[in-house]
């Protein structure tokens, strides 16, 4: 049985150039999926959310110990990424976004 909450672990700013801005979104849950990891990871990659100024889309994930992780990408271009209540809001919505479509996908395996 596969524990289905995903849990929220943290967000991470990258600013490499001037003209955008990435925030890495890390989740996991106390799961290993084992050989349905590929299926899932396959379903996963479909995922993607376009906003005017940003885009998201899931990244990759990695099981350790008796975890598996899970990495979304939000990239900001510029100004946007400058505008903490606009970027702030795009974080929740996208980690609201991506759980609805991780447990639709794990029901599916």
């Amino acid at each position: 049985m596969i524990d289905s909450e995903l849990k929220f672990e943290h967000k991470e700013f990258v600013k490499n150039v001037p003209f955008e801005a990435r925030w890495f979104l890390y989740f996991s849950i106390e799961s290993k999926f084992g050989e349905n990891l590929s299926k899932l990871e396959e379903d996963l990659k479909i995922w993607n959310v376009e906003h005017k100024d940003a885009k998201a889309y899931y990244n990759k994930a990695v099981e350790r110990d008796d975890k598996t992780y899970f990495a979304v990408t939000i990239e900001f271009d510029y100004p946007t990424y400058l505008n903490k209540e606009v970027v702030n809001r795009l974080i929740e919505e996208t980690k609201q976004n991506f759980a609805n479509f991780f447990h639709q996908k794990l029901k599916e395996i």
